[in-house]
């Protein structure tokens, strides 16, 4: 059996487009931590007085849902953060000549996408995928890694394994980020205490809207869009307890990088404004004390409650391939 496991997935124009075809040059190949699709067909089995067994099936709504796992890769991983969040301008140039910065906001619409994944015997085809939600999770014995949880509007036919599949190169240059190259700011000022950060995005997709006389879900809608997250603190001072107390409001951003000059390679979660909602100083025994606080992240003067920034190589027409 060969030992053949990816990602491919690319802009989709239309969500009810289902022609899979041949990828174009700036699809997206990702190796992937894990993924986990479930086709739902929901058949409905009518129940009877007659007898005990259930009755004939009859076919009802297609469900097409699940999750991604991965690293955030600089190139291509880092893109489903344009397919989750909708919106990306592209500064060319910088940091350094030869890489250039997409700046990730939110959008009324996001892209569609179809996916391949290569399972060892067979590649599974989806169309009309959109992304539901996303994690971000850092800590600091571990790599940053994005899980995104998608939704398709149908599986296509199996295909045979793609034999070309090429990942890009893992090594210095392009890697995944972690260990010490992360770092967290607290209002513009650097907070070694942090000691993990995970922050959510939910775009609320309608996975529920079918149309009369169609198995499969016509539109890909998103709707009201929640931005919330959670961090551990190391308790040495009273000052963000005091914030929660408060109820003073913070601005936390999480910076991954690590090269430079043209290797330079970074992705930073910027919440400009975030409201503390919980807070939780548990004592057990005689180690030391971590203050989980909860929170909830809301619009800056631009109506953004998440700006993500990621430098790498890719120009704006590869990155939102």
């Amino acid at each position: 059996m060969a030992l053949a496991r990816y990602i491919r997935f690319q802009t989709q124009t239309d969500f009810t487009d289902e022609t899979v075809g041949a990828f174009g040059a700036n699809a997206h190949v990702i190796d992937p931590v894990s993924e986990d699709i479930t086709s739902d067909k929901q058949f409905i089995y009518p129940r009877t007085a007659g007898v005990r067994a259930a009755r004939q099936r009859v076919k009802g709504p297609n469900k097409f849902t699940g999750t991604i796992g991965t690293p955030f890769y600089p190139l291509h991983a880092t893109s489903l953060m344009y397919y989750t969040m909708g919106a990306v301008t592209t500064n060319t140039g910088t940091p350094t000549t030869g890489t250039n910065t997409h700046i990730i906001t939110k959008a009324n619409t996001i892209p569609f996408f179809r996916m391949s994944v290569g399972r060892d015997l067979r590649q599974h085809d989806y169309v009309g995928g959109i992304v539901n939600s996303f994690t971000a999770d850092y800590t600091m014995d571990d790599i940053l890694t994005g899980n995104f949880d998608v939704i398709f509007r149908r599986e296509m036919t199996n295909v045979a394994l793609a034999t070309s599949t090429a990942f890009p190169d893992f090594n210095s240059v392009e890697r995944s980020f972690g260990g010490a190259e992360a770092s967290v700011t607290v209002d513009a000022t650097a907070d070694d205490r942090i000691e993990s950060l995970s922050i959510s995005y939910e775009n609320n997709v309608t996975d529920d809207a079918f149309s009369l006389g169609s198995q499969f879900l016509p539109a890909g809608l998103i709707g009201e869009l929640g931005v919330t997250g959670s961090m551990d603190t190391r308790f040495e001072s009273i000052d963000l307890y005091n914030d929660f107390i408060n109820e003073t409001q913070k601005a936390v951003v999480l910076t991954a990088s690590f090269g430079s000059g043209d290797s330079t390679r970074q992705i930073e979660f910027d919440l400009p404004s975030m409201s503390l909602d919980t807070n939780n100083l548990p004592t057990e025994g005689f180690d030391r004390y971590v203050q989980a606080i909860n929170f909830t992240a809301e619009p800056d003067s631009n109506d953004d409650p998440l700006i993500v920034r990621v430098h790498n190589q890719a120009t704006n027409a590869q990155f939102t391939g």
